[in-house]
């Protein structure tokens, strides 16, 4: 039994069908249809999924797009910039949470004098820790967090491999600048990498 399709394609005999050519009459420019997106030389359809070493990539935002050598090398050392500033944020709430816990350990030594007002103030404390200004601004610097390290998988998912190396060294320099500060071996909210 064999099966014509319109576009030439057979029907394998083993019950498998062979799926037609994605590419087939279809000129993409280069493009993937994603406005802004670009490959290396030689891609023509869908996202990169090897790794290239290319000047041509558009980096998180269409206005970012670089095409020189020259703006490659300056978008290179933003992203080494960002990757290090990272790791600074992890180490900097960190030690912000580690002064907060000694402040409040601190505070709880002092009530411990009094178990009838160490009970009350607990309860108190328990109740306005989330509306503490430590609590705000961890916040917002878990927000700023999350967004660079989901910027950084972007920009390494871009797989060009200039950006790549950016990445990690980036993020190497700043665990040797800001890592060794750390007296406990927690990471706060690692994300991504």
């Amino acid at each position: 039994m064999s099966h014509t399709h319109s576009g030439g394609h057979h029907g394998a005999m083993n019950g498998t069908t062979m799926m037609p050519s994605m590419h087939s009459g279809m000129d993409h420019g280069g493009h993937s249809g994603v406005p802004g997106m670009t490959h290396p030389p030689g891609h023509n359809m869908g996202h990169s999924m090897v790794f290239y070493f290319s000047d041509m990539v558009t980096i998180l935002f269409q206005g970012w797009h670089v095409n020189t050598v020259g703006a490659l090398v300056g978008s290179c050392f933003a992203v080494f910039f960002m990757a290090m500033f990272y790791e600074g944020l992890k180490v900097f709430r960190e030690t912000l949470l580690r002064r907060s816990a000694v402040n409040v350990r601190f505070h709880s030594m002092q009530l411990s004098k009094s178990s009838e007002a160490m009970l009350t103030e607990t309860h108190s404390a328990g109740e306005s820790r989330i509306l503490s200004v430590s609590h705000f601004i961890q916040t917002l610097l878990h927000m700023v967090q999350v967004t660079i390290s989901y910027f950084l998988m972007l920009i390494f998912m871009t797989f060009n491999g200039w950006l790549c190396i950016s990445v990690v060294l980036g993020a190497g320099m700043g665990y040797f600048v800001f890592g060794w500060k750390r007296a406990i071996i927690v990471d706060v909210n690692e994300h991504c990498h």
